[in-house]
């Protein structure tokens, strides 16, 4: 028999998971390459599930025993790169952004000492490069226009649900935004959080 003692033992167990829902953080790696300020940036590996290949900045899953979504992208940042936490330094918080499917993302921008050091983890990262950051501040992004949308899959019981159309329905637009150097196309929501960055320290 269902009792309210059940249910909620039921929905306590479910909330006991290993990461907050639907928070993350990432890290914009700034490091001097040159005696010019250079941005950093990882080729997420073949291996992943997840979008394996695309550039991406380090970061992940904020987990329940993170104390703030910074030290997230300083651990993150500390597994991906393989560098000790002491050679990164937090300059600051961008504004938070949500992403397409309800993600909330915490983008950092801090400094790295050197790229001598790293030891990739190639797990998650295939391999890293960097970009002048001046090149950002006179290269404004492309941009185009991504729908959203969905359609009822073959299962679908049109025969109790009849004002269902059975073809594809566009619920929201948003843009996306497009960085090309040399042979790197940075696009998504990393072009989206650099995007941000760039209007602010050209302010």
């Amino acid at each position: 028999m269902i009792t309210i003692e059940n249910i909620t033992k039921q929905i306590q167990k479910k909330q006991a998971t290993k990461f907050v829902d639907n928070k993350a953080a990432v890290l914009l790696p700034i490091v001097e390459v040159n005696h010019q300020l250079h941005l950093l940036f990882q080729v997420r590996s073949e291996k992943l599930k997840w979008q394996p290949g695309d550039i991406c900045f380090p970061g992940g899953r904020v987990e329940l025993t993170a104390p703030n979504p910074e030290y997230t992208a300083k651990r993150e940042t500390v597994e991906e790169l393989g560098i000790a936490y002491n050679q990164i330094t937090i300059l600051g918080q961008l504004p938070k952004f949500i992403a397409t499917l309800g993600m909330i993302i915490y983008p950092f921008v801090g400094t790295i000492n050197s790229l001598n050091d790293l030891q990739l983890n190639h797990d998650e990262v295939e391999q890293i490069f960097t970009i002048p950051v001046e090149w950002f501040i006179h290269n404004r992004p492309m941009s185009a226009t991504m729908f959203v949308g969905h359609k009822p899959a073959d299962d679908f019981p049109f025969n109790i649900i009849t004002n269902r159309s059975q073809s594809w329905q566009k619920r929201s637009e948003h843009p996306v935004y497009f960085y090309q150097y040399r042979n790197r196309v940075i696009w998504g929501l990393t072009a989206q959080i650099l995007m941000r960055f760039i209007e602010t320290i050209r302010e």
